[in-house]
């Protein structure tokens, strides 16, 4: 097997020098990735990550679109299919999708099992929605599962099967411009401690094109050369996840320890309203906020135009790049702000294989070889969260500025409750940033919103039998 290896290495430098490797339209050149660390690996280890030969079969990959806006996820991305059709002799077919509509479009084709797709990347909740549902395989436990951070790998399960091989882990940290800090009066080495304080430091950083701030005489509130702060209001996912820090941060929940719904609890009004007047009376959000997704907001902040930001770790990586970004090393990372406590939510990502595959087999050999350590050492060398303690012991050598910000909020991280509903939780986020947003524009106050969002959410759970059907499982009645 390190034979095998090795002669990869061989064969993937060869075709490199010759040019035989480019990249695809969507990222930089593919280059090796060494599997040094497999190599080290026991035959048992080994085995389980390195495919066998599929001459002549195909694969069709659904994957997050917004991968390849980050030219160093993407070249990883790359760089696996690159290795995985060398060494299996199969062709691997990646099909993006924008995130917003990547679920529906999957669960429409996996509904009528038209066999369109046959694997794909999910976030935290996509592993236990579509097994639930019947529509994945179970993936074999690794044989080297105690060195996946379990937190991360309990997501993809249900009870003691795994539906996803852990990807990237994620968890949201603060970005903030050290320049500007400096510039307004403020220790560029301090970011601000609470949500109230962050507000403050968001309102002094706000800039209008004379260099006056908000509640500044003369401020041109449609001339604004830098916002404050910023925050991902698309009625999506983004928002959903953006909300979820604040939420915990206020001592809000999704739902109770009986699984009773509270999102319009005091607290979690109390964290929408906090979002809601950053926009409506601050202003310290730009204008078209509510058409924010991670694209539109990880773009205004590289090109400089935003001084504080709470985002998952990708940003980091385009932050660095000079070919896109207008910030290279004017950028510090670090905790998430508190309130009532620290809080923030855990995500992640992780490949999974549909029933309605028709190549299962040559998937499974996919995850499994994507999943593998060197293919984990990757991602985080790409600036993503590390889902391994191995890699996060090398990195934590290599790079102590970003893996230190990840470690710190990973440790105030709490799952999502409505991950635990399954086939429900999408339909759940549907509902729960539609609110947001409705919020947001003033259609309806952060309490009506939540208010008449727990109704929805709690008929949604009973259309769908989750009283019935999953709740018995989670308090271990069944």
């Amino acid at each position: 097997m390190a034979g095998r290896n090795r002669l990869i290495g061989i064969l993937l430098a060869a075709l490199l020098s010759l040019g035989l490797l480019g990249g695809s339209v969507l990222a930089q050149d593919a280059t090796s990735i060494p599997l040094d660390m497999l190599n080290a690996a026991t035959a048992e280890v080994q085995e389980y990550y390195m495919p066998g030969e599929y001459s002549g079969q195909s694969l069709d990959v659904v994957l997050n679109a917004s991968f390849f806006n980050d030219p160093a996820s993407a070249d990883v991305l790359n760089t696996g299919k690159a290795m995985f059709e060398m060494t299996t002799g199969a062709t691997v077919n990646y099909i993006p999708l924008p995130e917003n509509q990547m679920y529906d479009q999957v669960r429409l084709e996996m509904s009528t099992n038209s066999g369109a797709y046959d694997m794909m990347h999910t976030g935290a909740g996509g592993a236990k929605d579509y097994g639930l549902s019947g529509f994945l395989l179970p993936l074999p436990m690794p044989p080297d599962a105690d060195d996946f951070f379990q937190g991360d790998l309990q997501q993809y399960m249900v009870a003691d099967t795994l539906y996803g091989l852990p990807m990237v882990t994620d968890t949201n940290i603060l970005f903030w411009r050290t320049d500007l800090f400096e510039a307004a009066g403020l220790d560029p080495d301090t970011p601000p401690q609470t949500y109230e304080e962050l507000r403050e430091y968001a309102i002094r950083l706000t800039t209008d094109v004379n260099g006056l701030h908000p509640g500044e005489d003369g401020f041109d509130p449609n001339n604004i050369e830098v916002y404050g702060l910023g925050f991902k209001g698309v009625s999506g996912l983004a928002s959903s996840w953006e909300w979820y820090n604040y939420l915990y941060a206020f001592g809000g929940d999704l739902m109770d320890d009986e699984f009773n719904v509270t999102i319009d609890s005091p607290e979690a009004v109390e964290s929408l309203q906090w979002v809601v007047d950053n926009f409506r009376e601050y202003g310290i959000y730009p204008a078209d906020t509510t058409t924010y997704d991670y694209t539109e907001f990880h773009t205004l902040f590289i090109q400089g135009k935003m001084a504080m930001a709470i985002n998952w770790p990708y940003m980091w990586s385009l932050i660095q790049n000079p070919e896109q970004s207008q910030v290279v090393d004017l950028v510090n990372v670090g905790r998430k702000p508190g309130q009532e406590t620290h809080g923030g939510n855990i995500g992640g990502w992780s490949w999974n294989v549909f029933t309605m595959s028709d190549t299962p087999e040559l998937a499974t050999a996919f995850a499994k070889f994507m999943s593998s350590p060197d293919f984990s050492l990757a991602w985080g060398r790409a600036g993503r969260a590390p889902v391994r303690a191995s890699v996060g012991e090398i990195l934590s050598a290599e790079d102590p500025v970003l893996t230190a910000a990840i470690a710190v909020n990973q440790a105030d991280g709490r799952s999502v409750d409505w991950l635990a509903t399954g086939p429900s939780w999408m339909s759940i986020e549907a509902v729960q940033h539609q609110a947001i947003q409705e919020a947001l524009i003033g259609a309806k106050t952060p309490e009506e919103a939540l208010t008449d969002a727990r109704a929805e959410i709690e008929a949604i759970l009973q259309d769908d039998g989750f009283y019935d059907e999953i709740l018995p499982q989670l308090l271990g009645e069944s």
